[in-house]
């Protein structure tokens, strides 16, 4: 019985080795596909072409040639159930559409990569991602639906692409800790509360191509100290800035014919502010509750500001001993636009006079119906400008303004030869 025990054991091993080279075997011959696979935590359609695929280590990547599907709620998700479990979302390139809320309150969503190839991110695609700061957009993007990233309360920047040319109502509301914003492409407007609760925004930089600053667009920014408003703007609309409550100056811009409800209301440290010649109606509110505000610098003389209807601001004038100081708007030059030449697609503005220090020459075009095309501008270092204006041109008018934003030269305009 012993000797049969000894040869036993051998024949056991010998059977044990056998049974796991051929596992190992079988293991070497398993197919690529099969261990991606493994890898997946689950996939499926989004679109017509479009697919998405979730992997265990909390990677979701969109996939295809077109448009990710619109979803009427967040809830509607296909991928809802694992909203706690994406981390990381890699759009892959040929995808042109982010669909509406498709990622809407992801709360572990840290990380986005959006190529070249979308061009517009549909609305609440990433509200409420309080998790959200690690942010790459490639140049291509041109639309950030209504409040696609409001409520990402971690995200301190935004790298905004140059091509970008629209931004939503709310589409960055209630980013709590976004400390700055630059713009740099073709925005003509800032849809309403575009900021609203950005408590911690300090620095927003706004394109000369801004004509319209909308409803609420700032309103409780508190960290807000300063802002430019570009020079073409002809609109801000009621409480666009309400509770700025460190906004301490402000010159509003030529173009402006009424100061609306409520636009500063709230903002307790503002000391100055500049208000051109081109204003007729201050309306209600509009001052409320600026409790520091000492100085209004107004463009014109004296007798037109006794014909701007001022509501409420007459009496808080009065009570208040703000003074008004006369022509502080108008700039001290002697500078003519002399000529606008146009030759082979480029521009040439002659100046003639001394520019003051700080002032910007701008050249804008318009089609033949009068809409506005484009917006150039140039910081007065030269007297000769350069440019190459739209082929949709059909009028040049160039204008200069001076450091604070105020008319420095009569504009001077010019239609485009149909030669060029």
């Amino acid at each position: 019985m012993k000797t049969n025990a000894i040869k036993f054991l051998p024949l056991c091993a010998l059977l044990v080795l056998t049974l796991a080279a051929f596992a190992s075997a079988a293991g070497a011959q398993e197919p690529e596909t099969a261990r991606l696979s493994a890898a997946t935590l689950d996939g499926g359609e989004c679109g017509y072409g479009m697919t998405w695929r979730l992997d265990t280590d909390g990677v979701f990547t969109v996939s295809g040639k077109g448009a990710m599907s619109d979803y009427p709620t967040k809830d509607m998700v296909p991928w809802v159930r694992y909203r706690m479990d994406i981390e990381k979302l890699n759009v892959e390139y040929g995808v042109t559409r982010i669909g509406n809320n498709a990622f809407n309150t992801f709360p572990d969503l840290i990380a986005v990569t959006i190529p070249e190839t979308v061009r517009e991110i549909g609305n609440y695609a990433f509200a409420d991602c309080v998790s959200l700061h690690d942010i790459v957009i490639a140049d291509g993007l041109q639309t950030i639906g209504n409040s696609a990233f409001t409520g990402c309360s971690k995200m301190t920047a935004f790298p905004l692409p140059k091509t970008v040319t629209e931004l939503g109502q709310a589409a960055f509301s209630h980013c709590s800790a976004l400390s700055e914003f630059r713009v740099a492409g073709m925005l003509r407007e800032t849809r309403a509360s575009l900021f609203a609760d950005c408590t911690s925004l300090r620095t927003v930089s706004l394109p000369a191509s801004v004509q319209t600053v909308g409803l609420r667009t700032f309103s409780g920014c508190t960290s807000l100290s300063a802002i430019e408003i570009p020079g073409w703007v002809s609109v801000v609309a009621p409480y666009a800035f309400e509770k700025c409550a460190s906004l301490q100056s402000v010159d509003l811009p030529p173009r402006l014919t009424d100061i609306e409800n409520g636009v500063f209301s709230g903002c307790a440290a503002l000391e100055s502010v500049g208000i051109p010649d081109s204003v007729r109606n201050i309306k209600e509110r509009a001052f409320e509750n600026c409790g520091a505000l000492r100085t209004v610098y107004y463009g014109g003389t004296a007798a037109q500001w006794k014909g701007v209807s001022k509501s409420d601001f007459a009496d808080m004038i009065e009570r208040r001993f703000i003074d008004v100081r006369y022509g502080q708007a108008e700039a001290a030059s002697d500078v003519v636009i002399e000529r606008i030449d146009v030759a082979n697609g480029r521009v040439t503005v002659e100046i003639a006079g001394h520019p003051a220090e700080g002032s910007t020459l701008f050249l804008a075009s318009y089609d033949k119906d009068g809409r506005f095309l484009a917006l150039d501008t140039y910081p007065i270092d030269d007297p000769n400008a350069y440019t190459v204006y739209s082929r949709d041109a059909h009028t040049l008018t160039a204008f200069m303004l001076d450091a604070n934003r105020r008319p420095a030269a009569k504009a001077l305009q010019k239609t485009v030869p149909i030669s060029d």
